[in-house]
């Protein structure tokens, strides 16, 4: 018997592992670590096994660690890098006796502490992969779902590409490593790249209307200036075949999530 934790799972992504973990693993070897009660119901009502604890808690880590073999440990979302190091560190602290963990770093993370910090630490530690996941493509097919109600979707990226990926793949892929280790210590996880004219099209077909893409300014983007900026330098172009391999199959192109941000948003309605 091998019994798997994974951390976060009353987020996006430590959630969607869980279920496809259920689907490659014995439900009673599968376990999750969640920071509330009603968390914990809502996994218990599904068959799996929730155990209570945050990141700041080291007595609880432990006790939650207690019969796990396998960790797949899903990265602070805190925004704050010392604090999130600060967590990460308890984390791996109460993991030592642990035979593998399957981290969820990201992309570029030799340029954030934190990530770094402790990718560096699994690395000296052994037994470990790290999983640098790209940018998920959810939350930028979502405002542009929203904004493409004027007709018009717009970003700063100079029309360059962006490799990002959907969380369902990037929890899928996570769950595999873990279910099984791959030799290989470290993959880039990226899905097809996109560009927002490509979206455009993609959402004109979905809503029914012509949808076009206008260039703005960094300054005009948002929440996603930062982010189209890196884009338009050409930094978030590269695509990589690492979760291809581990999926087994085609990861989901922007067109695939954006069909299912659509359908989902009109089920809400």
């Amino acid at each position: 018997m091998t019994h798997i934790l994974i951390t976060g799972a009353s987020g996006r992504l430590g959630g969607a592992a869980v279920r496809s973990l259920l689907t490659l693993h014995p439900a009673e070897e599968v376990h999750a670590l969640v920071r509330t009660r009603a968390g914990a119901d809502r996994l218990r009502r599904i068959g799996v096994d929730a155990r209570l604890a945050d990141y700041a808690d080291a007595a609880g880590l432990t006790e939650a660690f207690r019969g796990i073999d396998r960790l797949l440990f899903v990265s602070s979302p805190v925004p704050d890098p010392d604090e999130r190091m600060r967590q990460h560190r308890v984390v791996l602290a109460s993991a030592t006796s642990l035979e593998h963990v399957v981290y969820t770093s990201v992309h570029g993370a030799d340029h954030d502490p934190a990530h770094a910090a402790t990718e560096a630490a699994l690395r000296e530690r052994g037994g470990a992969t790290i999983l640098r996941n790209g940018f998920y493509t959810e939350p930028f097919v979502t405002a542009a779902i929203e904004q493409a109600r004027s007709g018009w979707i717009t970003s700063a990226t100079a029309s360059r590409p962006l490799a990002t990926a959907s969380i369902a793949d990037l929890a899928e892929a996570a769950a595999r490593v873990v279910a099984d280790p791959p030799d290989e210590e470290l993959w880039e996880l990226r899905g097809p790249a996109w560009t927002y004219g490509q979206l455009a099209t993609t959402l004109s077909g979905l809503l029914g209307r012509p949808v076009e893409h206008r260039d703005v300014s960094v300054a005009d983007a948002g929440p996603f200036g930062p982010l189209h900026a890196a884009a338009a330098a050409g930094m978030l172009a590269h695509e990589t075949d690492d979760l291809l391999r581990l999926l087994g199959r085609e990861p989901r192109g922007v067109g695939a999530v954006a069909a299912s941000v659509a359908e989902d948003i009109d089920g809400h309605l």
